[in-house]
């Protein structure tokens, strides 16, 4: 999947890897947000500890979306 940058890429070329590589980047920290908040747990949450396994389901499902097409405008 590692793509090497050649001396002949054109800019747009080269921004679009850019944009997709940024929003992977957020999604994977997005995801890693996701478990950090469910695996700390504070006195005052409600819900069992160790229930955790939706929070990991939706992290998962936001890492295996597709890269995004960059945003209009960029």
């Amino acid at each position: 999947m590692a793509r090497q940058i050649s001396h002949g890429s054109s800019v747009p070329a080269l921004e679009h890897r850019v944009a997709v590589l940024e929003r992977q980047v957020a999604a994977l920290a997005e995801a890693a947000r996701l478990l950090a908040t469910a695996l700390e747990g504070t006195p005052l949450d409600t819900s069992e500890l160790g229930d955790t396994a939706p929070t990991a389901r939706q992290a998962h499902e936001l890492l295996l979306l597709p890269p995004l097409a960059p945003a209009a405008g960029r």
